[in-house]
C-alpha cells in the first residue's frame, strides 16, 4: 500500500525527533493492523513507546497502550490486555483527558465481562457513568453513555437481572447515535425479551437491526428471527431467516478469504520485490568493491615504482657526484704534476714530451666525461625547475640530494652563483635555495607557493636575507642577486 510506504518514510524521516517519530510508529502500526498484520502492527507500537517514553505525550501514550490492548483482545491475552488497558488509563489521566480515561474504562469492563467479574464491570462502568455526569451537556460524552449502558445491561442480564438489563438496553437503544452500536443494542435487547417470550417486542427489536448495513449484523438479526419463527413454530419462516443467516455468513467468510488471498498475494509480489532489490544492491556492492580494489593496487603499485625509480635515481646522482669529485681530484694533482713538469720542461723537454702529451690527453678525456655528467646534471636541475615553476613541488617535499643538485645546476650556469656566495657569506640551505630562486627570475607568489608559506612569511624571509647580506635600505635584493 503506498500509505503504508509513506509512513515508513515518515518513521525514517523522524528518526531523531521522539514525538514525530512516535506518531509515525503509531500510525504505521494502525495500519498494520487494518492489514491483520497484528505482530507487526505490536511492534510498531511498541516500538512509539519506547520513543515517546521520554516525552510529555501523554495522551499519545494512552492511545498507544489502548491499541496494544485492544490486539490483546481480539488475541484472547486478556491478561495482557487489561494490563495496557490500565496504563492507558493513567496515561490519559496524566494528561487529563477524561474523555480517554472513560473509553478506557469501558474497555476494561469488557475484559472483565469476559472473565464473568461482574462487580468489577459495574465498578468501572458507574466510575465511567460518574465521570459522564459531570460533563453533562457535552456531546462527546453523551455518544458514550449507550455504550457504557449496554456492557452494564448484558452483565445484569447474564446475571439474572433481567429487568434492570432491559431497562438499561432500551435506554441504550434510544440514545444510541451510532446506528452500528444501537443495532447491536437492540439485539442484545430483543435477545431478553425472547427468552422471556415477549416476543412482539423481541420481533421489534430484531426488525430494527435489519436496517444494518453490516452483512455480520443483520447475519445476527436474521439468526435471532430465526430463533423467534422457531419458537412460534413457524418453520416456514424460521427455515428462510435460517438460510439468510448462513447465507450472509458465507458471504463474508469469502470476502474474508478473498480478502486474506489478496493480502498474502500483496505480501508475496512485496517480498518478491524486495528480493529482487537486495538482489540488485549486492551486486552493485560487489562491482564497487571490485573497482575500489583495483583502484588501491593500482595506487600501491604507482607508489612501489615511485619510490623504487626515486632510489635509482638517489643512487645514481650520488654515484655521478662521487665520480666527477674524483675526476676533479685527478685533474687537480695531474695539473699540478703538469706545472712540475714544465717547470722542469728546460731540463727535460725531450724526456717528459711524451709524459706531457699522455697528461694532456688524460685531463681532455677526464674533462670530457665531468661535462657528460654535468650535462646530466643540467638535466635533472631544469626538471626541477620546472616542476617548482609548474607548482608541481615544494621546497619542504626537495630531499637534499635534489637541493643540492639544484644548487650545483644553478652554480654551473650562472658562473659559481652559489660558490660565491658560500665563500662570501655565512648562508643556511634555506637562504641558498631562496637566493637560487631569485636568481632565476621567481616572483613572490611563485616563492609562495613553492616554500608553502604566506605572503609575510616571504617577506620576513627576503628582509632577514637582506640584513645577513648587510645590504642598505635603499638596496633591493634583486637586483644585488642580479649583479652579484
Amino acid at each position: 500500500m503506498q500509505s503504508d510506504s509513506l509512513i515508513k518514510i515518515a518513521v525514517d524521516y523522524y528518526k531523531d525527533d521522539g514525538v514525530k517519530a512516535g506518531k509515525a510508529l503509531f500510525y504505521y502500526g494502525k495500519v498494520a493492523a487494518l492489514q491483520d498484520n497484528d505482530t507487526l502492527a505490536i511492534q510498531a507500537y511498541l516500538s512509539a513507546l519506547a520513543k515517546l517514553e521520554k516525552t510529555e505525550e501523554y495522551k499519545l501514550q494512552g492511545f498507544v497502550h489502548e491499541y496494544i490492548g485492544v490486539l490483546n483482545t481480539d488475541r484472547k491475552l486478556y491478561k495482557d490486555a487489561l494490563d495496557n488497558y490500565q496504563s492507558s488509563a493513567y496515561c490519559f489521566q496524566k494528561a487529563v483527558d477524561t474523555l480517554g480515561v472513560i473509553y478506557v474504562y469501558r474497555d476494561i469492563a469488557r475484559i472483565y465481562y469476559v472473565e464473568q467479574k461482574y462487580d468489577s464491570v459495574y465498578n468501572y462502568i458507574n466510575r465511567a457513568l460518574s465521570l459522564c455526569e459531570k460533563k453533562k451537556g457535552c456531546i462527546s460524552f453523551e455518544r458514550v453513555i449507550p455504550s457504557l449502558l449496554q456492557v452494564k445491561g448484558i452483565a445484569k442480564r447474564n446475571e439474572g437481572d433481567l429487568g434492570d438489563a432491559i431497562a438499561l438496553l432500551k435506554t441504550a437503544v434510544e440514545t444510541e447515535q451510532d446506528r452500528h452500536s444501537m443495532h447491536h443494542c437492540s439485539m442484545s435487547l430483543g435477545n431478553i425479551y425472547l427468552n422471556l417470550n415477549k416476543l412482539d417486542e423481541a420481533g421489534r427489536c430484531f426488525a430494527l437491526a435489519l436496517n444494518s448495513e453490516n452483512p455480520r449484523t443483520l447475519a445476527g438479526a436474521y439468526h435471532y428471527l430465526y430463533l423467534l419463527e422457531k419458537k412460534q413454530k413457524k418453520y416456514a419462516m424460521a427455515l428462510y431467516f435460517k438460510e439468510k443467516s448462513d447465507s450472509l455468513l458465507v458471504i463474508e467468510r469469502d470476502a474474508k478469504q478473498t480478502s486474506q488471498i489478496l493480502t498474502l498475494q500483496r505480501k508475496y509480489e512485496r517480498g518478491k520485490l524486495l528480493l529482487e532489490k537486495q538482489q540488485v544492491e549486492r551486486e552493485k556492492q560487489i562491482q564497487l568493491y571490485f573497482w575500489i580494489a583495483v583502484v588501491l593496487f593500482i595506487i600501491l603499485l604507482c607508489i612501489v615504482l615511485y619510490f623504487l625509480l626515486r632510489k635509482r635515481y638517489e643512487g645514481l646522482f650520488r654515484k655521478n657526484m662521487q665520480i666527477i669529485e674524483e675526476n676533479e681530484c685527478m685533474i687537480k694533482r695531474y695539473v699540478y704534476e703538469l706545472d712540475v713538469l714544465k717547470q722542469r720542461a728546460g731540463e727535460m723537454a725531450e724526456t717528459n714530451r711524451e709524459k706531457i702529451a699522455k697528461l694532456n690527453q688524460k685531463i681532455l678525456l677526464l674533462e670530457s666525461e665531468n661535462k657528460k655528467i654535468s650535462e646530466n646534471v643540467c638535466v635533472n636541475g631544469v626538471y626541477l625547475l620546472e616542476q617548482l615553476k609548474k607548482e608541481k613541488l615544494i621546497v619542504k617535499n626537495m630531499t637534499n640530494q635534489e637541493k643540492e643538485q639544484l644548487l650545483e645546476y644553478i652554480d654551473l650556469i650562472y658562473g659559481n652563483f652559489i660558490s660565491r656566495l658560500k665563500k662570501d657569506f655565512k648562508l643556511t640551505s634555506g637562504n641558498l635555495m631562496l637566493l637560487a630562486l631569485l636568481k632565476v627570475g621567481f616572483t613572490s607568489s611563485e616563492l609562495m607557493f613553492t616554500f608553502d608559506c604566506e605572503m609575510n612569511s616571504i617577506f620576513t624571509k627576503k628582509r632577514r636575507l637582506r640584513g645577513i647580506l648587510s645590504l642598505d635600505t635603499n638596496d633591493k635584493l634583486e637586483e644585488f642577486v642580479a649583479l652579484y
